[in-house]
């Protein structure tokens, strides 16, 4: 969606590195690390799981798709990450599938413009001020924008709207430090800036689908993703 991102896969002796409107294929089966990403990146990461196999799937990549594929994908992609009930996810995940299968790469297509320097701002402090209090009137004040003009920029370059971009940092923050002790789980989520376990419990719900607890033990147990290793903590290498 914007800025640039690389990942390593080690036992291919490989780094791939893509930018704004571009996608990186990293296929099942090798192992793959975060290498670094510029301060502004912000993509989509979809998993397939028990999916019929398609060829340009199969080996590593960086493909570029069409204007329409893209705008299909990540409206698809963004369906998903709100964790819609299940009969409008299976609808997504079947026009996903068919949208991947009409894939072909589009070298000379043109790529999303840069972020507008007050999304850039506005995503910052949703990072980076996560024990404030933030509202869509202050964040826009903060940013430099009216209220309208703000959502419609962010949303339309960063995928979902303002307050769902803070929310979804405060939880990659509390995943980051929580330890999986459930003793320590009001505390992470404090540190977090949730200002109540009730506020906590709902807004994880609504990014994650499920019990905070329930979800730290399936990325714990998933043997795929490293809890602590998040975009906002990656660097150099």
């Amino acid at each position: 969606m914007s800025g640039r991102i690389a990942y390593r896969l080690p036992d291919l002796d490989l780094e791939l590195e893509a930018e704004a409107g571009q996608l990186m294929v990293l296929p099942a089966g090798h192992r793959h690390e975060l290498a670094r990403t510029s301060e502004e990146v912000t993509l989509w990461v979809i998993e397939l799981n028990n999916f019929e196999p398609l060829p340009w799937l199969e080996k590593p990549a960086v493909l570029t798709p069409s204007v329409a594929f893209r705008k299909e994908m990540v409206a698809g992609a963004r369906r998903l990450w709100l964790r819609p009930p299940l009969p409008e996810c299976e609808e997504v995940q079947g026009k996903l599938a068919e949208l991947l299968a009409t894939f072909e790469d589009s070298p000379d297509a043109p790529r999303p413009a840069p972020l507008h320097p007050a999304v850039l701002r506005a995503k910052h402090i949703c990072e980076n001020h996560l024990s404030d209090e933030l509202d869509a009137a202050t964040l826009a004040r903060e940013s430099g924008l009216s209220s309208s003009r703000l959502a419609h920029l962010f949303t339309a370059q960063v995928g979902v709207s303002p307050l769902q971009y803070r929310n979804f940092s405060q939880v990659q923050h509390f995943i980051r430090n929580y330890s999986g002790d459930e003793r320590s789980l009001l505390r992470s989520a404090l540190a977090a800036g949730f200002g109540s376990y009730a506020q906590f419990h709902r807004v994880f719900w609504q990014v994650c689908g499920e019990r905070p607890t329930s979800h730290f033990k399936w990325l714990k147990g998933s043997g795929q993703v490293d809890v602590h290793r998040t975009l906002l903590t990656a660097s150099a290498p």
